[in-house]
């Protein structure tokens, strides 16, 4: 969504109602800081310009009260204190979900990182193993082998279905 504001137009406002530019103020910086605390504060700050990012935090360090009411409103944002147990405070429901789903962003990118290395890992000592048999071994030999051993296998499989089958017709004819 964007919005463009005619100079003019907005100049007039102001002129007529000097309380508008406070509120228009002020609702420009609450939206700025709703966006800070709900956007990636990275990215705000990068696209900011360093100097007057310094600066700001600079004039912030410097102002104690400011400082104290940017504590006390991340402190009312993030915490919420138990009743009836003045001294303990514990995250609000929308902090500790922020927090767990970077918590299970990260396992899962940890345990995917793991996998990989596994991986190749497996992928690399089978590799080895493959590598290490095919230089002791012929490949004619290995395939001479098992079309051998298929050949028997299925010579063997045709012998036994022929017996049973003769047997067969033996027991029909002594009974």
């Amino acid at each position: 969504m964007k919005l463009t504001l005619d100079r003019i137009a907005l100049k007039t406002l102001i002129d007529a109602d000097p309380e508008f530019a406070f509120e228009l103020k002020a609702a420009v910086i609450s939206e700025v800081g709703r966006r800070f605390f709900e956007k990636d504060a990275n990215r705000v700050i990068a696209a900011a310009e360093p100097e007057l990012f310094a600066k700001a935090v600079q004039a912030l360090q410097n102002d104690t009260d400011a400082a104290r009411r940017v504590r006390d409103a991340l402190t009312a944002s993030l915490t919420e204190r138990e009743p009836g147990w003045s001294g303990r405070v514990k995250l609000t429901a929308e902090a500790q979900r922020v927090i767990d789903g970077h918590v299970a962003a990260r396992k899962g990118s940890i345990v995917a990182e793991a996998s990989s290395q596994i991986s190749a890992a497996y992928g690399e000592a089978i590799q080895k193993a493959v590598d290490d048999k095919l230089a002791t071994t012929n490949i004619e030999e290995l395939i001479a082998k098992r079309v051998d051993r298929l050949v028997e296998r299925e010579i063997d499989e045709r012998a036994n279905e022929k017996f049973r089958a003769r047997m067969a017709e033996l027991k029909g004819l002594m009974s």
